[in-house]
């Protein structure tokens, strides 16, 4: 693993119940499953003393700009992420889709059925035991470590005897790697806050239904969601686009092609099929 800094914490220990230990990983996927490129994140796996929440760096980058009066970086991908968030010991788990200015908000029971295995490593200084298990569609095999008593992991993942380390697919779609762990009191995130506080609770068939529907028309999807708050027919993305009269076919053709080529979801069995 590279730069992994989890030493210190070893020592210190995990237990205390004030703080907030935060998990941060690498984590490389592919976004078209029909193309060789990957692209690469870190995400953020916050366990508070009451709730664990997983969500991309961007979110904490953008907040701590905001707070410091700082322009957000070009680039920030607030308007097609995700925020997951879990009681610690539950398998009840809320997922927060963000279509650009709509969240959906999706409540879901989810476990793996982990094979423990004998096979062992050691990287740095933690001591690893291999898993594997059948979920969402792939074929997973995670490398745990008891030296840290979190049953956490990136995503949805959980229920192993210590915090996942590494995670990977037999597809090689997906690949998670922990590179840092922080301890941090008291952590607050507007842009989290925001998203958790106006989101739309809705159904697993509701949910199919509303990404069908903005993949339909993305543009008028958008446009009949933020209509409260405009005083006439242009809007902005989360990106920064303004959009209007002149380019709203352009932009709308953009978002669905986007949305057919990056269908490649870490549930792959949950993958929604798009028509043409």
């Amino acid at each position: 693993m590279k730069n992994i800094l989890l030493s210190a914490l070893l020592v210190v220990g995990f237990t205390a119940k004030a703080q907030t230990h935060r998990f941060i990983y690498d984590v490389e996927y592919r976004k078209d499953s029909t193309q060789n490129v990957m692209t690469k994140e870190n995400y953020h796996l916050d366990i508070e003393p009451k709730i664990v929440k997983y969500y991309p760096r961007d979110f904490f980058v953008g907040d701590s700009l905001v707070t410091r009066n700082l322009s957000i970086t070009n680039g920030s991908k607030f308007n097609t992420s995700h925020i997951i968030t879990h009681k610690q010991g539950s398998t009840g788990y809320e997922y927060y889709d963000v279509l650009e200015n709509v969240i959906l908000k999706l409540s879901s029971d989810d476990s793996q059925s982990w094979k423990l295995s004998d096979e062992k490593k050691k990287v740095k200084d933690l001591n690893l035991q291999k898993a594997t298990t059948d979920w969402g569609g792939r074929k997973w095999t995670a490398w745990f470590t008891s030296d840290i008593p979190f049953q956490e992991g990136p995503y949805k993942f959980h229920g192993l005897p210590g915090l996942i380390v590494e995670l990977s697919d037999d597809k090689k779609d997906y690949k998670f790697e922990l590179v840092k762990s922080q301890k941090i009191s008291n952590p607050t995130n507007v842009y989290i806050d925001y998203m958790v506080e106006n989101s739309v609770s809705v159904s697993h068939e509701k949910y199919k239904d509303s990404k069908l529907k903005y993949y339909d028309s993305p543009i008028n999807y958008l446009r009949n969601a933020t209509q409260q708050t405009r005083s006439n027919d242009e809007f902005y993305l989360n990106d920064g686009t303004k959009v209007g009269q002149s380019n709203s076919r352009e932009v709308n053709e953009e978002l669905k092609e986007n949305i057919r080529k990056y269908n490649n979801p870490i549930e792959l069995d949950k993958a929604i099929k798009y028509p043409l």
